[in-house]
């Protein structure tokens, strides 16, 4: 069973490949849904909260507390893109939550289906030191104007862009690292065809 890591630079079309590969019958998994769940746990938003303050919190009502309030990642996106140090500590909060609740995704699965391929979709997994508990790692990149008009398209401004992509490694030292390369530069029809290749070379 090979276990797949999917990472690449922000805004340079993850999401897109991994729903490339879920169309053509691969098994995926986006982190950012398990994020999400870590991130609405009591004892997650009370440590970030510590850390960032109470103006992460979004009220129910009139109440102002941990236990009646859900983390405003707008807000928490906000401060932690502009100060490093507590982006540090936010990710040292949730990263190894999101590796446990990975290993035990993969364990489970492949209870059911020892020769089952799963590619998980992690946008920080260099950052986070993940690579090495997956057998092969895919990097999409494209070119950073490329990549910052279609996060213009989503709602991002120019300046959050690229604040985000400052904030990770440079793509190239990803692409570096990688066993697979896709270049989603141009059309869907052409990163597909990179999607099928893959596929053909290393289960085919």
């Amino acid at each position: 069973m090979p276990s797949i890591g999917l990472t690449g630079g922000f805004g340079m079309g993850k999401s897109t490949v991994l729903r490339l590969f879920g169309k053509l019958g691969t098994e995926i998994v986006d982190s950012d849904e398990i994020v999400h769940n870590i991130l609405q746990r009591r004892e997650t938003i009370k440590k970030i909260t510590s850390l960032l303050g109470e103006s992460v919190l979004t009220k129910r009502g009139k109440a102002i507390s941990v236990e009646a309030t859900k983390l405003d990642k707008k807000r928490v996106a906000d401060i932690i893109f502009n100060e490093p140090d507590k982006r540090i500590s936010v990710e040292k909060i949730i990263h190894p939550k999101v590796m446990r609740e990975i290993k035990a995704l993969m364990k489970k699965k492949l209870s059911k289906n020892p020769s089952l391929t799963i590619i998980f979709e992690i946008p920080l997994l260099f950052e986070a030191g993940y690579e090495k508990n997956f057998d092969k790692v895919i990097v999409v990149f494209c070119k950073r104007d490329v990549a910052i008009r279609r996060l213009l398209k989503k709602g991002f401004s120019k300046e959050d862009a690229l604040k985000r992509m400052r904030a990770q490694m440079p793509v190239a030292r990803k692409k570096a690292s990688a066993d697979f390369i896709i270049d989603n530069n141009d059309n869907i029809k052409k990163t597909e065809a990179q999607v099928k290749r893959f596929l053909n070379e290393n289960f085919l």
